[in-house]
């Protein structure tokens, strides 16, 4: 729990927003591919790394368990779920080349690349069978899919029986054309109509700022 009068000092507020108005300005002027791409895994690799294990703690994955990431990036949140699915699999989509690029190295250097598969691909069309991952989990991509429920659709589709879907937003990344609480009372229910039982919504503090927390279960 944060102390009164610690976690919103000026030079951690100052950190914050200048963190926000560098990923807001890099994803309206940068391409995903290409140089700009490797410019925006490099920041995320720093900025998104202590949400994507959050994540992975979220979903709490077995040995055996599969976990497919999506939207990976660099391969932060890959490698460590990887490290705890001994005998499982993960799978990292992205659309973007350079992604996919940088987040197959990341696993080959932390030699965890005989558990994971990483492919370029979006949510609206997962390269999975059905029911076949035990987890799925998106960090800071939800609001960026081209269609969310396609996205979705396809989240419900591939997730087994009591699988966990897992996702995390920065507040800040949330799109504006509607108030936040708004905006996730949809994304729940939208989930909800999926047959995912969704638990209370919660808001934690991360090092790049605050993150919408969003856990489900499916019901099937």
């Amino acid at each position: 729990m944060t102390q009164p009068g610690r976690g919103h000092r000026p030079g951690r507020q100052h950190r914050l927003m200048s963190y926000h108005r560098i990923v807001d300005i890099l994803n309206r002027i940068l391409p995903w591919d290409g140089w700009g791409g490797r410019i925006m895994a490099t920041v995320m690799a720093s900025g998104n790394a202590d949400m994507e294990i959050a994540a992975v703690e979220l979903v709490d994955p077995q040995p055996d368990s599969s976990v497919v990431m999506i939207g990976c990036g660099p391969g932060v949140g890959v490698v460590a779920a990887a490290r705890r699915v001994s005998k499982g699999a993960v799978i990292g989509l992205d659309p973007s080349a350079v992604m996919v690029e940088r987040s197959r190295t990341r696993c080959r250097q932390a030699r965890v690349e005989h558990l994971t598969t990483v492919k370029r691909a979006a949510a609206e069309s997962l390269p999975l069978p059905d029911g076949s991952q035990d987890a799925v989990v998106s960090v800071n991509n939800i609001q960026l899919w081209n269609d969310r429920s396609a996205g979705l659709d396809e989240c419900a589709r591939v997730l087994a029986p009591q699988g966990v879907m897992v996702v995390l937003l920065h507040t800040w990344a949330i799109p504006d054309a509607v108030p936040n609480d708004e905006w996730v009372g949809q994304l729940c229910a939208d989930l909800s109509a999926r047959d995912i039982r969704m638990e209370p919504t919660q808001t934690r503090r991360f090092r790049s700022g605050p993150a919408v927390v969003l856990l489900g279960r499916s019901a099937g």
